[in-house]
């Protein structure tokens, strides 16, 4: 049996994976790897995977898949994604194509749900405000008041792996936690945790404060918009560790500034310093640049599964596959599906 070219796309190169991996990995495919800071241009792209049956690649290092880039490629096959989610690509397209995915469900879910409350935390008691304000980088009238959490109520949008680890230790703080996700397989589990679930509309009107875990869908809208951060109780704490477009970013600059949320915090960067700077000065809003998933346990843990799953394509059994090509061969998966605002 031919083995299959794997084209592997990484920041890191060939330290991504240990050399173990490699060798278990190379024993299946043909395998090229290449270090790139950005993905790479059409161009780039085309001469790279010209000859490739299977693409494995960082978010970073992914390639703009549009229709006129697959139809460039007919070999390639399928898809192995170092990331969790996957909204920002086309399944259909893929799908129509003939082109597979898999992706690395659960290998963030507890420091994703960690940095979630640490955000609440900050929020709660102004600690990176207090430690801006001791290196002179915020304003010494800015308040550090804050609020104590134990007793409020948080409400999670999307109670899949990550909504549900943050409701467990949010409990554990003496939160109370409500939840909404359209899964019924996350639902079910949730309310065996003991989350209340209920409505996205009585989730926002009975939260202290909210967090979004849901994934997101590729061309979908904001579940967090105008109307619906206008039913959050005054004063509420809104964070979001899903994708940044899962929430209207000028709505909530506008419900931040008209004192309705008494603060917001995104795990990417949305503001410009030189519109927004003071709300970021003061503290009420806060941005971490998509380094919730960025722990020593994740990486060790995301190395190891990028490496079976892409060995695990390879031979043409491929795992946590969001679709594969029945013409490769007999499927043997297992499938996520994600739908509207299913968790992540």
């Amino acid at each position: 049996m031919i083995r299959p070219r794997l084209v592997v796309l990484s920041r890191a190169g060939r330290a991504t994976l240990s050399e173990g991996d490699w060798a278990s990995l190379e024993q299946r495919a043909r395998v090229q790897v290449v270090r790139c800071d950005e993905a790479p241009t059409r161009a780039e792209a085309l001469a790279l995977l010209a000859d490739a049956d299977l693409l494995g690649a960082t978010n970073r290092c992914l390639p703009h898949l549009d229709a006129a880039l697959l139809d460039q490629l007919p070999r390639l096959r399928g898809i192995v994604l170092y990331a969790t989610g996957y909204g920002h690509l086309d399944v259909d397209l893929l799908r129509s194509r003939g082109v597979g995915l898999s992706v690395l469900p659960g290998y963030a879910t507890v420091a994703v749900a960690e940095h979630a409350l640490a955000m609440l935390l900050s929020h709660g008691t102004r600690l990176h405000l207090a430690n801006d304000r001791s290196r002179g980088l915020a304003p010494p009238d800015v308040s550090l008041r804050g609020v104590e959490l134990a007793g409020r109520t948080l409400g999670i949008i999307g109670v899949g792996r990550i909504g549900g680890r943050l409701a467990q230790i949010a409990a554990g703080i003496g939160m109370e936690v409500l939840g909404t996700d359209v899964s019924a397989v996350a639902t079910a589990e949730a309310v065996a945790h003991g989350v209340r679930m209920t409505s996205l509309s009585a989730l926002l009107a009975g939260s202290d404060a909210v967090a979004v875990c849901a994934s997101s869908v590729h061309g979908g809208a904001a579940i967090l918009a105008g109307r619906e951060l206008a039913q959050l109780r005054p004063g509420s704490f809104l964070v979001n560790v899903a994708r940044a477009d899962l929430v209207d970013t000028a709505a909530a600059v506008t419900a931040v500034r008209a004192r309705h949320l008494r603060g917001y915090a995104v795990d990417d960067v949305v503001l410009d310093p030189a519109v927004d700077g003071d709300l970021l000065a003061e503290g009420r809003v806060l941005q971490t640049g998509h380094t919730a998933w960025w722990r020593d346990e994740v990486l060790a843990r995301g190395s190891t599964m990028w490496a079976d799953r892409m060995a695990a394509a390879a031979v043409d059994s491929p795992v946590d596959a969001v679709t594969w090509p029945e013409a490769i061969g007999p499927r043997r998966t297992v499938r996520h599906e994600w739908v509207g605002q299913a968790s992540a």
